[in-house]
């Protein structure tokens, strides 16, 4: 019976090889997990019918649901830039009406994708996966919020990352668009003389 021997190299080489081929069988399941996630995620929002509603009653692009979600982000997203109380609550009222003035004069693709990042949040299943939400966002604490958000800013995953980044920056500029952030800013409008 031949006996081989293997030098240093070669079963160097053997446990690299058997390393790249569990970090490929990682990342297909990964991403094969992760495409039935997304796969879940949009067939559950067509059969309910989230991916066709209807803007909410005074909004042109922003639905229910995505209000929703926004009533419980922005105030974390704005928080210390927001006014207290019921000056807040209208402040948030009309950073609303912003952002959705904002959304329906962007373009078709960004609209898409808005309209899909809101449905992963809406949808209990892809909220709890997605973003570690278990309660409805009503429901939701702003601790859980910012936890939710520090989470997908932190994230390994670019997708998450740049989902957070997008979010954040338009309610940032569709609050900072309004003239009562001007104050909270230091900045005074130039006065108006006819």
């Amino acid at each position: 019976v031949p006996t081989t021997t293997r030098t240093g190299g070669e079963k160097m080489q053997e446990v690299m090889t058997q390393a790249a081929a569990l970090s490929r069988r990682q990342f297909l399941r990964t991403g094969a997990m992760g495409g039935m996630l997304l796969a879940t995620g949009s067939a559950t929002a067509l059969l309910t019918g989230c991916a066709q509603a209807q803007p909410a009653t005074g909004f042109v692009f922003l639905r229910d649901a995505e209000l929703s979600v926004l009533r419980a982000v922005v105030p974390t997203v704005l928080a210390g830039a927001l006014p207290e109380g019921k000056a807040g609550v209208a402040a948030l009222d009309k950073t609303l009406l912003s952002l959705d003035q904002l959304l329906a004069n962007s373009s078709v693709a960004v609209g898409e994708q808005i309209h899909q990042l809101f449905a992963l949040l809406s949808m209990a299943p892809t909220r709890m996966a997605m973003a570690g939400v278990w309660s409805d966002w009503p429901k939701t604490s702003p601790e859980q919020v910012e936890a939710f958000l520090l989470r997908w800013r932190d994230s390994r995953l670019e997708l998450l990352r740049g989902a957070y980044l997008g979010l954040s920056k338009i309610i940032n500029v569709a609050w900072y668009l309004l003239p009562e952030s001007y104050a909270a800013m230091g900045y005074s409008a130039p006065v108006r003389t006819i």
